[in-house]
């Protein structure tokens, strides 16, 4: 709603202390009265910084800080090194193929969901938002088989495949989906439509965020284990 100050001295540049809004509301016998609604402002409110929002918001940096760290160590320091790094390329291939291809194939399918539904809810909905959620469901752990597994007593390869592939994919899910999301806000020009510029742009992202990544990790591990040995 527009609104227009009454006097015409008001100094636009410093917030009003007080908005009155006259309404006309017909009464008994069609008699015509005005009721009249005033606003007390207190201060400028940040909609972004709003307490409600806060509270209702799930901070992306304690689940990467906080929450992620401590299970990527626990997977790490119970894995069987031996079988692991002798299924290193099968793994791999699961982890970063596998869960590359889980994602378009999840986001494709879901995006043609999306398209049988009015249309007015599927125009709210794009192939890099369908593409986006594909990319964070299929990093799922298969904590269930491995549970089966265990009891078991299955083939130590297959076990370390499973859970090889089941740690790494997280790591995978969370560039790729950086990747996506750069693609949509930096990297694209804003036709809708597939960009190839765009799209190697965003592939650069992912390998080369995911093998710095692995280099420090790797890095950080040989120093870890080198000071662990000495002392």
């Amino acid at each position: 709603m527009n609104v227009f100050p009454h006097d015409d001295k008001y100094n636009a540049s410093l917030p009003p202390d007080s908005l009155t809004l006259h309404f006309p509301v017909k009464g008994p016998y069609n008699f015509k009265t005005n009721k009249t609604y005033q606003y007390t402002f207190r201060s400028a409110v940040d909609v972004q910084d709003n307490e409600i929002d806060l509270k209702a918001t799930f901070d992306p940096e304690i689940f990467f800080n906080i929450i992620l760290p401590p299970i990527i160590f626990h997977a790490g320091y119970s894995l069987k090194r031996k079988y692991f790094f002798r299924n290193l390329g099968a793994i791999l291939t699961f982890a970063i193929i596998g869960t590359t291809i889980s994602s378009f194939v999840v986001g494709a399918l879901m995006y043609g969901c999306v398209q049988l539904m009015p249309a007015r809810m599927a125009n709210s909905f794009t192939f890099l938002d369908t593409l986006y959620f594909g990319a964070l469901i299929s990093s799922t752990d298969p904590l269930t088989i491995l549970a089966i597994f265990h009891d078991l007593h299955v083939d130590v390869n297959l076990y370390a495949l499973v859970f090889g592939e089941s740690v790494l994919n997280d790591a995978v899910a969370i560039v790729l989906s950086g990747s996506i999301q750069n693609y949509g806000e930096r990297y694209q020009s804003g036709s809708g439509g597939f960009e190839t510029k765009a799209f190697f742009k965003a592939l650069g992202d992912f390998f080369g965020i995911f093998m710095l990544s692995l280099l420090i990790g790797a890095l950080m591990g040989c120093v870890t284990a080198l000071i662990s040995f000495c002392f």
